[in-house]
């Protein structure tokens, strides 16, 4: 795969700048919480990739991209690939080591026996040479350091520039064991050798540098598990979390001890502490799988959920669950927004908080049909005005008034008047940010053709749909949401079919539910018919006639349902003292 190929399956959409492909949102971290956008780029020419948002920092060479991605790159076809880089071989060789060196290396716990296995020499100035071997025993690499405690300020470790990094120790590893334990020092891979922990490397160049990974990937593919046993500064947990995710395909273990290093360990607690800790080593889980019978049990008499007043489609559903999101559909004018508007009050009257978008209406109208649904037809005034010769329905404000202190940060409307370029982005981060600071858990988008979904090319428009309703099914799993979506029908006529929703048919896959909203004909006896055409739970369908109250907007199946009365009406039945101590 070229970096244009891995572009267009992984980087879509991009923009080409010069040498760059530049990502509309990293493939890493997705633009983050603010959905930054063009953070990411990909050299075409020097083949590394970077993303400059703080909290991502994704970087690399384009064959780890492709590999963490799992994908193989043009570079990397065959196990025989020459590295990316050219290098030239170290130019001095190690001397044979003195015995002030190895007055030191014994301070550190290492034996003469270890420094001369792993090949430690000194050089001209008696610093210590840590040579590098690979597979076939050829000297490619070397660092040094002083044979001595380094002091304040100075310079710990250096390396001979132009040689190929590579694993420190990679020459005495025994491929057919099947662990690989990294460490991030020399002498910490000698302390686990001195430790009797087969197959001990380390890393030549700490958190900075990992173009060592490119040059000993086809020797790391050898063994089944890696264990990490890194430095507990916070150099070394870093390096331990890159390495996670660029060693994401393997098994792989993580060592937990209590001193800064493995070399630490050994000094104060012994061989056998470090032999102890290297055991212990704990499995990392793989992102993305979990072990089901560590579930949490599901118990169906507690599950979360919102009812409504409309009793026959609970009988059906059972609730609208939270972590699902539901699809309405039916024409344009059939009744949708004012089902849904009434399951938002339903909802708050169970003491949960909502959040709305709507891309048709301003927010004073929004709140004008909330507000007579809520109410209800014994508190909506009407008079007639001569002019238009027709009724005018309204809320005095005395009931207005109890019912906004009912719903007071209770419900939110996303503010529609602020167009995004893609908007789809903003209103799930408007929805993430209702959930965290306002603890939203029923959302409504009505509708999805009003939403603008942003795409580059028009052929793009049914593959971003399916990915907003993936992310809004995404947004409710992990908030533990209920997301209501009206979507419009690809056809005029009576929907049989969760097919026959408008746009991918992804979409009505994503759905715990599918419900359509029909007006009924004169000799139907009833106004309105739900029909669940889609249950995930309960495995229901059916249908539900309702009747519609004109005066307040209210749908039912039940008397109960046209006359009931939604908790604002305590503000009017307890006395002014007692409503400051209202929750609303």
């Amino acid at each position: 795969m070229t970096p244009r190929e891995f572009a267009d399956k992984h980087m879509h959409p991009y923009k080409d700048k010069g040498d760059e492909l530049i990502a509309t949102y990293c493939p890493f971290c997705n633009g983050g919480q603010h959905r930054d956008k063009n953070t990411f780029a990909l050299n075409v020419i020097e083949q590394v990739y970077k993303c400059h948002r703080g909290s991502c920092g994704a970087q690399g060479h384009f064959v780890e991209l492709c590999r963490h991605f799992g994908e193989l790159a043009k570079t990397d076809t065959c196990s025989n690939a020459q590295p990316l880089k050219k290098y030239k071989l170290p130019a001095q060789k190690p001397k044979l080591i003195t015995q002030t060196a190895m007055d030191y290396l014994k301070m550190r716990g290492i034996s003469e026996a270890t420094a001369i296995k792993f090949g430690v020499g000194v050089d001209e100035q008696g610093n210590l040479m840590f040579p590098y071997f690979d597979e076939k025993g050829e000297h490619v690499f070397t660092k040094f350091r002083p044979a001595r405690k380094i002091n304040k300020g100075e310079r710990k470790m250096w390396r001979e520039a132009g040689t190929m990094p590579i694993l420190f120790g990679m020459n005495l590893c025994d491929v057919s064991d099947p662990v690989l334990t990294i460490t991030e020092g020399e002498i910490d891979a000698m302390t686990l050798h001195e430790a009797r922990v087969p197959n001990a490397v380390s890393v030549p160049s700490g958190t900075e540098d990992f173009t060592w990974l490119d040059n000993c990937w086809d020797f790391i593919k050898k063994f089944k598990t890696i264990t990490l046993f890194g430095d507990n500064d916070e150099a070394g947990q870093m390096m331990i979390r890159k390495l996670l995710a660029k060693l994401g395909d393997h098994r792989l273990t993580i060592v937990e001890h209590e001193c800064k290093d493995a070399n630490e360990l050994m000094y104060k607690r012994g061989k056998e502490a470090v032999s102890r800790a290297w055991s212990d080593a704990k499995e990392v889980p793989v992102t993305g799988l979990l072990n089901l019978a560590e579930v949490i049990p599901l118990d169906p008499r507690n599950l979360p959920k919102a009812t409504t007043s409309i009793k026959g489609l609970d009988r059906i559903i059972g609730g609208f669950n939270n972590g699902d999101v539901t699809i309405w559909t039916g024409k344009r004018g059939s009744g949708k927004s004012t089902v849904l508007s009434q399951i938002m009050l339903d909802a708050m009257e169970q003491g949960l908080k909502v959040c709305a978008y709507s891309g048709e209406l301003k927010s004073e109208q929004y709140q004008y049909w909330t507000d007579l649904q809520a109410a209800g037809s014994e508190y909506v005034t009407e008079y007639f005005n001569e002019t238009e010769q027709r009724k005018v329905r309204y809320v005095e404000a005395e009931i207005r008034s109890a019912i906004h202190a009912w719903y007071n940060q209770k419900y939110w409307l996303y503010d529609n008047r602020h167009t995004l370029e893609d908007e789809e982005a903003g209103i799930i981060a408007i929805f993430e940010r209702a959930a965290r600071r306002y603890d939203c858990s029923v959302f409504l988008i009505d509708n999805l053709m009003t939403a603008q979904i942003s795409t580059i090319r028009e052929r793009d428009y049914l593959l971003q749909q399916t990915k907003f309703v993936s992310a809004l099914a995404k947004f409710a799993n992990v908030y533990s949401a209920h997301v209501h979506l009206v979507a419009h029908p690809r056809k005029t006529s009576d929907i049989t079919d969760s097919d026959e929703v408008a746009g991918s048919a992804n979409i009505t896959n994503r759905a715990a539910n599918v419900i359509s909203v029909t007006r009924c004909g004169m000799d139907e006896g009833n106004d309105l018919m739900l029909k669940v055409l889609k249950n995930r739970w309960e495995g229901n369908t059916g249908e539900v006639r309702l009747n519609y109250d004109e005066k307040s907007r209210r749908v039912y199946d039940s008397v109960e349902s046209v006359g009931k009365k939604y908790g604002w009406i305590q503000w009017r039945e307890i006395s002014e003292s007692e409503r400051g101590n209202m929750p609303w």
